[in-house]
Formats: structure tokens, C-alpha cells, sequence
């Protein structure tokens, strides 16, 4: 009798120990399954983030460089679209047309949805920035094919201490320049943009 009573006991500790020790490696599993997604998730985004640090870093080093029509030359001249074309190329090897009418129209990239009531909020690093002018007005709506942009294109830059920043050759500057876009006709002109960089 008493050996039974002590056989069933080792028996349920011992189905106890294998049920826990179960419980607890499916628990490990899942954790560092878990670990294992942030992880990859976490690479991504920092792989994309050093695309996106390289891209602009490309682009400053032409800062002060002459606008000039139909040019794509470092260190000489480009136009809007030369220069944003080139900095893409240069930087992480994409190419696409040197047309800012192209560019704005055509299907690289995806569309990004700029707010009405705070243009920057959806914007990312790298988007290309469309603006409405003398060569393309448009009808100055947001985000629509008849919004006109396909005159002036630059780069978003990011925010820095508030600010909303771009990089661009020309609009109205006459040379390659990273600036604040609030309270320009940058700020007040943009009615559409693209992310190239997903």
C-alpha cells in the first residue's frame, strides 16, 4: 500500500515536472520568437533609416551649387529634377527619369497623402516633394492627378527642432539649398508627393 502511495506521487511530480518544463520551453520559444520579430523588424527599419541618412547626406554635398536648366553635373549645375534624380542614383543606386513632369506623373513610387490641416504630418524622410507653379498650377488641390506639381520637385529632408526641412535645387533660390519650408512658398505651394523609399 504504501509503496502505491509513493509510486502515484513520483508519478504525478514527475508528469508535473514534464508538464512545466513543456510549458516553460514553449514560453521560451514564444519569447524569443518574440525577440526574434523585433529583431528583424528593428534591422529593417534601421537598414531603411541608413538609406534615408545617406540619401540626404548625398544631396547636402552639392549644397550651393548653381541651378542651372537641364543640367545634371556635381559640383557644376543641375535643375530640380537633375538634382533629385541624381541624388536617388548616387546614393542608393535607384534611377528614374530626370523629367520633374515624369517624375510627378508617372508610376514610380506610391502617392503620399498630404494632410490639408498639417501638410508634413505623413511625410517621410526622402519623399519627393511636388509643387504647383507657372509650369504646372494645376488647380492647386491636394493629392489629386489635377493638382499640377510637375514644375518644381525636391526632396523631404526631415524635421529638425520643429521644423520641416527640404532639400531642393532652384525654387526660386537659384541653387542647391536645405532649408525650413514653413512660411515659403515651399510650405505654401506643395499639393502632392511620392515615397520611393518604402
Amino acid at each position: 500500500m504504501l509503496k502505491k502511495t509513493i509510486f502515484r506521487k513520483g508519478v504525478i511530480t514527475l508528469t508535473t515536472v514534464i508538464a512545466l518544463t513543456g510549458a516553460g520551453q514553449a514560453y521560451a520559444f514564444a519569447a524569443s520568437n518574440s525577440e526574434s520579430k523585433v529583431s528583424t523588424t528593428s534591422t529593417a527599419y534601421s537598414a531603411q533609416q541608413a538609406n534615408l541618412d545617406k540619401l540626404i547626406k548625398t544631396g547636402k554635398t552639392q549644397l550651393g551649387v548653381t541651378w542651372r536648366h537641364g543640367m545634371q553635373r556635381p559640383g557644376y549645375g543641375f535643375d530640380c529634377s537633375n538634382f533629385s534624380s541624381w541624388v536617388y542614383k548616387n546614393a542608393l543606386g535607384i534611377q528614374f527619369s530626370s523629367s520633374s513632369r515624369q517624375q510627378r506623373y508617372n508610376n514610380i513610387g506610391t502617392q503620399v497623402i498630404i494632410d490639408s490641416k498639417d501638410k508634413f504630418k505623413n511625410l517621410q524622410v526622402g519623399d519627393l516633394l511636388f509643387f504647383k507653379n507657372s509650369k504646372d498650377r494645376g488647380d492647386g488641390s491636394l493629392n489629386r492627378s489635377t493638382s499640377g506639381g510637375g514644375g518644381h520637385v525636391g526632396i523631404y529632408a526631415g524635421a529638425i527642432n520643429g521644423k520641416h526641412y527640404i532639400l531642393q535645387c532652384g525654387g526660386g533660390r537659384g541653387k542647391v539649398t536645405f532649408e525650413p519650408m514653413e512660411g515659403t512658398w515651399f510650405s505654401q505651394s506643395l499639393v502632392y508627393a511620392k515615397r520611393i523609399v518604402k
